[in-house]
């Protein structure tokens, strides 16, 4: 994850007698959001299309990794910015939270780009890196994390949007989210995310197979021919442009993120979260259109909405049809605003999360969000073998980063008696621009124990949250465990672990309903009742009846059957009977839940 060089853009005059064919490429000059409307025309019938300076990148694999790497940055960027807004409503299932889950699928096809071209993965925020001018970047706008607002909306709106205003949307409308929008980044203005996907894909695309594409008249291939068109001039020829045949590692799929893995969100009508594993330069191309499409339509898939218009849509809910209305949205709290969300017990600033009780949950948030995002670095890079306990791992931190960004816009952020409230900070973790190690990740478990430990001790938390902290606090000590056993080469991993692996991954960041009785949680909901020690797993009681108790007649245990009915994980991809994932649990049921080493 080391940082790169920031690129430059390069404005380049096309003549009339290309920009007919052109047309869409203007949206690729940053700041010029009239073109959005196609405001006003060239009188000259000349057009411009601004490419980034990659002259620091002069082979077709160093151009795809450090695009790749923008690309990554942006998804990220986008889906903490869009998760931070979302929790910061009282709305509880926010469709901005469910656009944020899409990015995580999209973060993760870009992360399989880089793995097909041999290169590692990047989980880089722009935020984090080393500040760069408005002239030098790819990004949409400047990271900045804020409340949902009039503003923050016409800049999701605009990131998302395509080149032309599609059928049923509002032309006077949009130009006011357009001026919004400018107004929200200082002037600066807002650049389209499918811009860069379709540069991606003239550097993915060889000529042939792009003119093959766009051939099929294919509104998306036809954009990206037109663009390796020019970049092919601006960057020295074919050759210097797109990437050759042998760059793409056929069995590098055995180190990229599946969508069978990765993929446990809600079941609808739609499969809204795809994550695309690559082994050729047209699966390449396929993932890169599918995410540029589901950003700014139209989406491949029957009755999928886009983000843009999804956005848009918000936007009119919040504002009216118009867009006139100057109300803040209904629910929205008032959490910190900035590039980074500091949390300093000693700042009088109110910005800062300062009040003690929500300090030490805002730290312990802070870790989470490292733990999930090494996890899931250690999943790309680790052999197959590790990566099955490493995806438990990054669900179990999932739903963990979901219950606390739900929780902390409920604690007082400052001085008490101020209506403002505290958020998910999502800081980037110590090791950021580096790849994390298992030490690092051992010393982020080992803060979040202290934390827990400091949470319970200072009282006056409610049983729910005294849950969640048991559950942490049980899983991290095996997690610690085997983590310290692994960097002298060995693992602590128990039958048990698998087990709560299989349940983690199963439930997605889904939050279960148990109503029950367990020895440390009596007479409440259970939640997520696997994360606790085994003995009181075995005492634990779902709905009255014992969870993984064989009856009489050696019919199901209750956990096994909710499983096999589809009862649990509730509303998301059911757990197949067939499945090894299924059998390793009812096996080490009937066995009687041996504590023995995997």
């Amino acid at each position: 994850m080391a940082r790169q060089a920031a690129l430059k853009w390069k404005e380049r005059r096309i003549p009339a007698s290309s920009s007919k064919a052109l047309d869409k490429l203007t949206s690729f000059r940053p700041r010029r959001l009239d073109v959005l409307l196609d405001l006003p025309a060239a009188i000259t019938g000349e057009s411009d299309l601004s490419l980034p300076d990659l002259s620091a990148f002069p082979t077709p694999v160093e151009k795809a990794q450090r695009l790749l790497e923008v690309a990554a940055a942006i998804e990220h960027g986008l889906m903490v910015q869009y998760l931070y807004s979302g929790y910061g409503l009282a709305v509880p299932n926010s469709p901005v939270l469910g656009i944020a889950v899409e990015e995580m699928s999209h973060l993760m096809t870009v992360q399989n780009l880089l793995r097909v071209i041999g290169k590692g993965p990047h989980f880089e925020r722009q935020d984090f890196g080393t500040p760069v001018s408005e002239d030098e970047r790819l990004f949409p706008f400047d990271l900045l994390l804020e409340p949902l607002s009039k503003v923050s909306l016409a800049k999701y709106v605009v990131a998302e949007s395509p080149k032309d205003v599609p059928t049923g949307v509002d032309t006077g409308l949009m130009k006011r989210i357009v001026d919004l929008a400018t107004q929200g980044t200082a002037g600066l203005g807002v650049n389209r995310v499918g811009s860069l996907y379709a540069l991606l894909g003239a550097v993915f695309g060889s000529e042939q197979l792009l003119l093959e594409k766009a051939a099929g008249g294919d509104p998306w291939y036809v954009l990206v021919n037109e663009v390796a068109a020019q970049a092919a001039s601006e960057y020295g020829g074919r050759d210097r442009l797109h990437l050759p045949d042998a760059t793409f590692v056929s069995t590098s799929d055995a180190a990229q993120a599946s969508d069978a893995e990765w993929d446990r969100s809600k079941v609808g009508p739609i499969d809204e979260f795809r994550v695309h594993t690559v082994n050729s330069r047209l699966s390449a191309l396929e993932a890169l259109r599918d995410i540029s499409l589901q950003g700014e339509g139209p989406s491949g898939l029957a009755n999928e909405v886009s983000h843009f218009l999804r956005f848009y849509t918000i936007f009119k809910t919040f504002f009216g049809p118009d867009g006139a209305g100057t109300a803040p949205p209904i629910g929205v709290a008032n959490v910190p605003r900035g590039t980074r969300i500091v949390i300093d017990e000693a700042s009088p600033d109110p910005n800062v999360i300062s009040n003690p009780a929500a300090a030490r949950w805002a730290r312990l948030a802070d870790c989470r969000y490292a733990l999930l995002l090494g996890f899931l670095e250690q999943h790309l890079t680790m052999p197959k073998p590790d990566r099955v306990f490493l995806q438990g791992w990054a669900f179990a931190e999932m739903f963990a980063v979901k219950k606390l960004a739900r929780l902390l816009p409920q604690m007082q952020r400052g001085a008490a008696g101020q209506p403002l409230v505290a958020a998910m900070p999502f800081n980037l973790p110590p090791w950021h621009g580096q790849s994390p190690s298992w030490s690092d990740l051992e010393h982020v478990l080992e803060s979040a124990d202290r934390e827990i430990v400091g949470i319970q001790t200072a009282g006056g938390i409610t049983d729910e949250q005294q849950r969640i902290l048991g559950h942490l606090a049980s899983a991290d000590r095996n997690k610690l465990s085997d983590i310290r056993a692994r960097q002298t080469g060995g693992t602590t991993r128990r039958k048990l672990d698998r087990v709560r692996e299989i349940l983690d991954w199963g439930a997605g960041t889904g939050d279960p309903q148990h109503l029950g009785s367990s020895p440390t949680i009596p007479d409440a909901n259970q939640g997520r009742f696997w994360n606790l020690p085994l003995n009181e797993i075995k005492q634990t009681s779902v709905f009255g009846q014992n969870v993984i108790e064989v009856p009489a007649d050696g019919g199901d245990p209750l956990l096994v059957s909710m499983l096999r009915s589809g009862m649990m994980p509730r509303g998301r991809p059911p757990l197949p009977a067939d499945s090894e994932e299924f059998t390793i649990l009812e096996e080490w049921i009937r066995k009687g839940c041996p504590d023995e080493s995997i």
